[in-house]
């Protein structure tokens, strides 16, 4: 078992199995302590960690001469260096600044600032496309566009193409309570019934409403918090 472990000359392919069982742990357990992100939030030094965490986990695979004991240690400093990084980029706004870089404005007071375009490299088809995907197609309804350290594009739009909100109008609007789910597969959450102060017979009576007549037709179904109720019954099996 050790030898499989220690540089060899040949792998055979029980071998390989054992190698491969160990990187796919390993990779599991990096992946359980690495900063909690998602994929648009990344920074460059994430990036990098990735490809250098890729390239040395699978290097025991592709060359049986590769001790794991090296592995692990490259390994080991990599991600030390990773969390390192992070750790003093939350701890310092200047580190922070230099490890993440800073935001760059492309939009200011309804006009594309092109110095600030070139010097991010950044087009104006690109810019156009970020604006799309934002809702904010029309630049005449567009007061401030800032291309972000992570790559994203933040718009504020002027204050006439903003979408109205009940503040606005001045109309008082109830808490929104997350959803409570009352069919999971076909099963009643009696508990979560209970805990909103209801029963089956009223879920059902929800349900005879609509013309579903069994709890179990339905694939799931949750009550808001203004009590309304939503379900989605599950497909005949053909």
């Amino acid at each position: 078992m050790l030898k499989i472990l220690n540089s060899l000359q040949d792998l055979s392919p029980g071998g390989f199995a054992v190698r491969a069982v160990l990187v796919g742990l390993m990779l599991y357990f990096l992946s359980r302590k690495l900063p909690r992100r998602s994929a648009g939030q990344f920074a460059g030094y994430d990036f990098v960690f990735f490809w250098m965490m890729g390239g040395l986990t699978a290097s025991p695979l592709y060359d049986p001469k590769i001790n794991f004991a090296d592995t692990i240690t490259a390994i080991s400093t990599v991600y030390f260096w990773h969390h390192a990084i992070a750790y003093l980029a939350v701890k310092s706004r200047l580190l922070a600044r230099i490890i993440y870089g800073r935001p760059v404005v492309l939009i200011e007071g309804g006009k594309i600032v092109h110095q600030n375009m070139r010097s991010a490299l950044f087009n104006t088809e690109l810019l156009l496309s970020e604006l799309r995907t934002m809702d904010a197609g029309n630049l005449n309804e567009v007061e401030c566009a800032v291309l972000e350290t992570n790559g994203h594009v933040s718009v504020i739009k002027k204050s006439h193409a903003q979408n109205v909100t009940p503040r606005d109008l001045q109309i008082l609007t109830p808490a929104i309570a997350p959803p409570t789910v009352v069919i999971d597969d076909g099963k009643v959450m009696e508990e979560n019934l209970a805990n909103m102060n209801h029963d089956e017979k009223w879920l059902k009576d929800q349900l005879n409403k609509y013309g579903v007549f069994r709890p179990a037709d339905v694939y799931f179904a949750s009550v808001d918090g203004s009590g309304q109720l939503y379900y989605s019954v599950k497909k005949p099996s053909s």
